[in-house]
């Protein structure tokens, strides 16, 4: 009996002992990936001087009109978006209008269309010599600006507007699943019991949609905050702006470090506000039956069709129209083809290599955390480089690149990662990263727990699990994660435009150099390229599911 005893203790304390072994390089994988995220933190901390909390508080007149516009673009674009978003999610949900069909599809376009590129096109469109105007004054007559008012494009409402347009379908698909399939069963109870028109929409449809419409609207001020190329075009003094100008142009490090981290703080709050209780959270339950929508008639389905249909004709048929006349009107003058190529080439090369780095860390990552649960909060903290601004995570991750070049020279070796294609892979991989993580954990959490359990029992180690399951289980998540990542990527202006190597150019920075020197029809072509090939990944993305 006690020799029985004795070999149960020895035998579970080698079943102990094995599992710590077998979890170490899992452990060690997701430690690693976690360090290389929370490294740009240690760098940003290092920027903002000893006396950052001292002067905190001590901001000029130049930056609390930073702080102040902010609030007002945050506010407006809010409003406008949510509104937009809210109100087209509930007519094509419930509604059946001529049209719904085709503009269920085109309400989510106006994505495609970089912010930057909205900004671009908006002020090409209404300036002074621009199409609009131009039109304007043949109609009353007018020659000068001083025989007529017109709506000024580059002013915070003319920001508001455009960042809205291209911004209000986070809210539109997020609101729209809600009307369409969860909250389905509710609606129809409340129609049921008499409830028509605005009575629904208010008393029902937006209480239902209050989780979605905050986390679409979350997404929007994310956007908002990242953006840096339509807000200095638009002319708002953004934080963004305002940081990338106390860097580069008055080459005061702890003053931008020190608004970068109020920029921190605003998207700490909207994180925070997206988080719901367990028990405030909408429940999944879906209807079964094909749900009947309203018959509209008359002048209201018109005014729905109508309606619908503006955000996408201003936030993407019109602007896509606009390119392509400028590129046909100004093709003669468009750069040499061998400058476009290279560019395109370079946007291309830069998106595939942080996909797939993506997609790789994604994977490595959420395998590890599921053959060692332990690991979870490195998930958590991966997603944290999405929420940064991209202005904020460059000024972050240049101390750790110049701490990785003084490292690199003290073993004697000539490589260095700052000013070079590695710096902006790294960049924008710790940003993205989120995105494979979260897909890729999406996918692998269909699989049951219980199919690792009979594949251990099978003799199945850790790696061949991985491989031979795992991988297969979440592949789909990861090609979705992947897509997104590109599409990011080929979009992508504040961390490529800080970050690149001289002679670096993509099409981004190139649109960006166009317009800001006033001659962005010259950029035309790049811009086009930039719609095709998020368009054509979109479509790869719709096709997939």
């Amino acid at each position: 009996m006690t020799a029985k005893t004795t070999m149960t203790v020895r035998t579970a304390g080698v079943a102990n002992a094995r599992p710590r072994l077998r979890l170490f390089p899992w452990l060690a994988a997701g430690m690693l990936l976690a360090v290389l995220v929370l490294a740009p933190a240690l760098g940003f901390f290092s920027l903002m001087g000893r006396d950052a909390l001292s002067r905190a508080f001590s901001l000029t007149p130049f930056q609390l009109n930073a702080i102040r516009e902010t609030g007002l673009l945050l506010a407006g674009v809010i409003v406008l978006a949510g509104s937009m978003g809210l109100v087209a999610a509930w007519l094509v949900a419930i509604y059946d209008f001529p049209g719904r069909r085709l503009l269920d599809v085109a309400l989510v376009l106006p994505l495609a269309f970089p912010t930057y590129l909205a900004a671009f096109v908006a002020v090409d469109l209404f300036d002074f010599f621009g199409p609009v105007q131009t039109l304007w004054r043949w109609i009353i007559g007018a020659k000068t600006l001083n025989d007529y008012r017109f709506f000024e494009t580059r002013s915070l409402p003319g920001a508001i507007g455009v960042l809205a347009l291209v911004l209000f379908p986070y809210v539109y698909v997020s609101c729209r699943l809600v009307f369409a399939h969860s909250g389905r069963n509710v609606i129809d109870a409340a129609r049921l019991l008499g409830a028509r028109g605005f009575g629904l929409f208010f008393r029902i449809g937006v209480p239902l949609a209050r989780p979605a419409l905050t986390a679409g609207l979350v997404l929007v001020v994310l956007e908002a905050i990242n953006d840096i190329g339509a807000t200095e075009h638009l002319g708002v003094s953004s934080l963004s702006v305002v940081i990338r100008d106390l860097w580069l142009n008055r080459g005061d490090l702890p003053a931008a470090a020190r608004m970068a981290g109020l920029l921190i703080l605003v998207v700490a709050l909207v994180m925070l506000a997206n988080r719901q209780p367990a028990s405030r959270r909408p429940g999944t339950a879906r209807s079964t039956a094909r749900p009947r929508k309203i018959k509209l008639d008359g002048p209201a389905a018109w005014f729905a069709t109508f309606f619908t249909a503006m955000p996408v004709v201003l936030g993407f048929v019109v602007p896509t129209g606009f390119l392509i006349w400028r590129a046909i009107a100004y093709a003669g003058r468009q750069a040499q083809a061998a400058e476009f190529l290279g560019a395109a080439a370079s946007t291309l090369l830069l998106a595939f290599s942080v996909s797939l780095i993506v997609m790789i860390a994604g994977a490595l990552l959420t395998i590890a955390i599921r053959i060692a649960p332990k690991l979870a909060p490195a998930g958590r903290i991966a997603t944290l480089g999405y929420a940064i601004p991209g202005t904020v995570l460059v000024l972050s991750i240049f101390p750790v690149l110049s701490a990785s070049d003084h490292a690199l020279a003290a073993v004697g070796s000539a490589l260095a990662l700052s000013g070079t294609l590695a710096g902006i892979v790294y960049a924008l991989s710790v940003r993205f990263v989120g995105i494979g993580v979260g897909q890729a954990g999406l996918a692998l959490r269909r699989l049951p727990p219980s199919i690792d359990w009979v594949a251990r029992v099978h003799g199945m180690k850790d790696l061949r699990l991985a491989l031979q399951v795992h991988f297969p289980a979440m592949l789909p998540g990861l090609m979705l994660g992947g897509t997104l990542v590109f599409i990011d990527t080929v979009k992508e202006l504040p961390a490529t435009l800080l970050m690149r190597p001289l002679n670096f150019e993509t099409l981004a920075t190139r649109a960006y150099a166009e317009a800001s020197a006033g001659t962005f029809e010259h950029a035309a072509l790049d811009s086009l390229a930039i719609l095709a090939l998020s368009g054509f990944a979109a479509l790869m993305l719709s096709r997939g599911k």
